[in-house]
């Protein structure tokens, strides 16, 4: 029974450790994918431009009938296109816990998101964001690659962290589906008429023309 009593105690402890730890790296600040400054408003704009030229250009040439055609762009580009919509809201807490509920605690729309940042890298995209969660500044990683089905662009996550601490995809993924099935996200992924696939190639996200 005392040899018992101690395994208890043990065991106990280190529980409390593993919950301590955990704590820790879910609060902890990860390093940023990139170690440059936000670009100023002027480079941001200039981006942004870049990025609606390279379209405009995909659209003419489907008018014309070249298919095929492709177009890429960087990630500052499609970075600066992304700031010019509504910023995103996300609740890490829900997409780490399918099973958890918004009944009595924060819903998505509640929590700012800041601090976005998206680079590719090889033939992934990989985006981090902090989200402010009952106070506390938290930081989401995620990594994954992009395709297209049925003119809609998908997204197969491949990693994911919340703060410093890697949180199992199996975890994530029925969340983030349910989520991108939702009709108004749905219809934000749908591809424009004259493109027929997409994907990130050589650290660039690449468009093909129908």
């Amino acid at each position: 029974m005392d040899t018992l009593k101690k395994a208890y105690k043990v065991f106990r402890w280190l529980m409390l450790l593993s919950t301590a730890i955990g704590l820790f790296l879910l609060i902890k600040t990860p390093p940023r994918l990139s170690a440059q400054p936000q670009p100023a408003p002027a480079v941001v704009a200039e981006n942004a431009k870049s990025f609606d030229g390279k379209l405009a250009s995909l659209e003419e040439a489907h008018q014309r009938g070249d298919s095929d055609t492709e177009v890429r762009f960087t990630a500052d580009e499609v970075s600066a296109a992304v700031a010019t919509d509504a910023p995103p809201t996300v609740t890490p807490a829900v997409a780490a816990d399918p099973g958890a509920g918004n009944s009595g605690g924060l819903r998505p729309e509640q929590v700012p998101v800041q601090n976005t940042q998206v680079v590719f890298e090889g033939d992934e995209v990989r985006c981090q964001f902090a989200a402010q969660v009952y106070g506390k500044q938290m930081f989401v990683t995620m990594s994954g690659r992009l395709g297209s089905a049925d003119g809609y662009v998908t997204f197969q996550p491949t990693s994911f962290h919340i703060g410093a601490m890697p949180v199992p995809i199996s975890l994530v993924q029925a969340a983030l589906d349910k989520k991108l099935a939702e009709p108004e996200n749905r219809e934000k992924l749908k591809l424009p008429d004259f493109v027929k696939d997409l994907r990130i190639e050589n650290g660039e996200l690449v468009l093909v023309e129908k």
